[in-house]
């Protein structure tokens, strides 16, 4: 039986990814007032869009009931577990990460309430769709099933008002010739590449790759990647069997991997017929190669290493993080079209069934064929529906993401209800670039289909100024201000004298002077305003309290040193108690916190502390 109510779990499995693949938001508590009417339900319904540049962070909440009924037969079903098994199509910049560190759910088991983070700062405006790849373990009447199922949940990136470069940073930006910059993409890894224009330098080293095709051209791939993971070029499979095919790369220095693949296992040759490859840098050194009609089984890897000496093609580079010198003085574009593609899986064909599926009692006493299907596994995980009563069954329509040199194995089964599923053989592929490949493994084979899709594009740009000259002063107390009257060639090799790029400076041996300074209470024009005034006045120290006994009208700074009288009610501290002492309490009449004329101590300046002021008026204070 298969069960159909699978596609009510779209909602609430949508929101979930691998937590082995993003795990960097912060947690989430489910929202309870999200609450499913029967059927697994997903809160809110749409996320809020981002903008590029911006600090992303959003909260979704599903609740997933233990059963459901399926509304065309009826049926009540239990989920057991639902497991995400991929997600692609992240917009770049963004995570998610879900509640359940394993990225398991056990819905039957009471764990009907879940949410996800997404968050991150997303680097490219764009309408995304988020795959979510979901195996679903469910059952009915005592019969458990396995169901995979791809859900899409879109997601809108609006453009940011600050635009910005959000695939690459170069530094420096400006500086004399020769320049040399240094550049870091900020997007890498597997299915990205890269395509450069430096303007006018061209410092690629260029390869040729050549590959003889052996009489089974399809099954033959390469492809060669950087040490981050950037795809630098792929190629194949290829359509003419014993064919010379010759191909030129430009790649800059670094570490690289050749990697070159037979998606039937057996390298390249087959009944005597037999093929080769190498590869060669610009000076005919043999970085890799393979004996002709060498057996390296379903992949044959090569390391290789580019140095910064070697010889330049005059190519534009393909690979990342290059370095790019400018020996010419100009103002040059530096710009990179970066693109991220995606391998899916989108169809399986067998076309060779292996024997041992006709001693079950099934198809001996009942139908008398078998029921293939089949299950994929490497860094995703997969299982088909069965397909009933044929040997050679074709698998369409499927939508499985694949990881650019993963290695994946493909195990055959016949379906069987009374015995157990018959073994049919294993096959063992390599996936790196589109294209229909024959694989084979224990007598059974088949025909995949592998699909190339661009999941992003990003175009940035970049101003390189390169100067022959450069106009700057000295800059000799090194406040950042030059002297007009001491010119520079900043460009100068030979220069040792520090430099600004300004010449506003009044004075070049005082770090203290520069326009704007702060004053220093030290008698210097600090801001070069040409007047010595307020804070740059010279500080003369003392009692500048004129309450204090010992008061120096002289001085303009405090130097915390005032000494005040102890006599009681003598407020301006001159030694007796007079009319100014009494107007100052009456000024302060009515206080009713922190009063510095509160006789008694209450909080409170009222008649009471006037009657004791008087009781002591005239007082010459000892």
């Amino acid at each position: 039986m298969t069960f159909k109510y699978i596609q009510l779990l779209g909602a609430a499995t949508m929101i979930m990814v691998s937590a082995s693949a993003f795990s960097q938001c912060p947690s989430c508590t489910p929202d309870y007032t999200c609450v499913a009417d029967g059927f697994p339900v997903l809160c809110p319904d749409v996320l809020p869009d981002g903008t590029t540049g911006e600090e992303y962070l959003a909260t979704a909440t599903f609740n997933m009931p233990g059963s459901v009924v399926d509304p065309g037969s009826g049926i009540t079903a239990t989920l057991e577990s639902i497991t995400i098994t991929s997600i692609t199509g992240l917009p770049f910049g963004l995570t998610l990460t879900p509640s359940n560190p394993n990225g398991v759910y056990y819905p039957s088991n009471g764990e009907d309430y879940g949410c996800a983070t997404i968050c991150g700062t997303p680097l490219a405006a764009g309408e995304y769709f988020v795959n979510i790849n979901v195996a679903v373990v469910a059952s009915a009447f005592g019969i458990t099933q396995n169901l995979s199922e791809s859900f899409s949940l879109p997601l809108s990136i609006i453009q940011g008002a600050g635009g910005g470069n959000a695939s690459f940073t170069a530094t420096p930006t400006t500086g004399c010739s020769p320049l040399t910059v240094d550049v870091a993409n900020s997007i890498s890894g597997s299915g990205v590449s890269y395509s450069w224009d430096f303007g006018g330098p061209t410092s690629g080293t260029s390869l040729s790759f050549n590959i003889l095709t052996d009489d089974y051209p399809a099954e033959t791939t390469w492809l060669i990647t950087d040490e981050n993971g950037a795809t630098v070029m792929t190629g194949g499979p290829y359509s003419v069997g014993q064919t010379l095919y010759e191909e030129s790369i430009c790649v800059g220095a670094g570490n690289y991997t050749l990697s070159v693949n037979d998606s039937f296992g057996d390298g390249m040759q087959y009944g005597g017929v037999i093929g080769d490859y190498n590869l060669t840098d610009g000076d005919g050194n043999v970085l890799a190669a393979i004996v002709p009609g060498g057996n390296f089984g379903s992949q044959g890897l090569h390391p290789f290493t580019i140095s910064p000496t070697s010889t330049p093609g005059g190519c534009i580079l393909t690979s990342s993080n290059p370095t790019v010198i400018y020996d010419t003085p100009g103002v040059y574009t530096m710009s990179l079209a970066t693109t991220v593609t995606e391998l899916t899986l989108t169809g399986l064909n067998i076309t060779t069934l292996a024997g041992g599926w006709d001693g079950d009692v099934e198809e001996n006493l009942f139908w008398g064929s078998p029921d293939p299907f089949f299950v994929l596994n490497g860094d995703v995980s997969y299982t088909s529906d069965w397909v009933g009563d044929t040997e050679t069954p074709n698998f369409t329509g499927l939508s499985i993401p694949l990881s650019y040199g993963g290695a994946y194995s493909v195990s055959f089964y016949d379906e069987d209800d009374v015995s157990n599923d018959d073994f049919l053989g294993t096959a063992n592929f390599i996936a790196s670039s589109p294209g229909e490949f024959v694989i084979n493994g224990g007598g059974t084979t088949a025909t995949i289909t592998v699909t190339e899709t661009i999941s992003a594009e990003f175009f940035d740009s970049e101003t390189i100024t390169v100067f022959e000259g450069l106009d700057v002063w000295a800059d000799l107390d090194g406040d950042g201000y030059g002297d007009i009257n001491s010119p520079v060639n900043g460009c100068d090799p030979t220069n040792t004298t520090p430099y600004a790029f300004n010449s506003e400076d009044c004075n070049d041996l005082e770090a203290l002077m520069f326009p704007g300074g702060p004053g220093t209470f030290t008698g210097i024009d600090n801001d070069c305003n040409t007047i010595v005034e307020g804070d740059e006045i010279l500080a003369i120290e003392g009692c500048t309290d004129p309450m204090a006994e010992n008061y120096d009208p002289s001085a303009t700074f405090n130097d915390e040193t005032c000494i005040y009288s102890t006599c009681f009610a003598d407020f301006n501290n001159d030694g007796v108690i007079t009319v100014t002492d009494l107007l100052e309490l009456l000024a302060n009449f009515g206080c009713t916190s922190n009063c510095a004329t509160d006789l008694n101590e209450d909080d409170l300046v009222s008649v009471a502390d006037l009657l004791q002021i008087l009781a002591v008026f005239g007082t010459i204070c000892p």
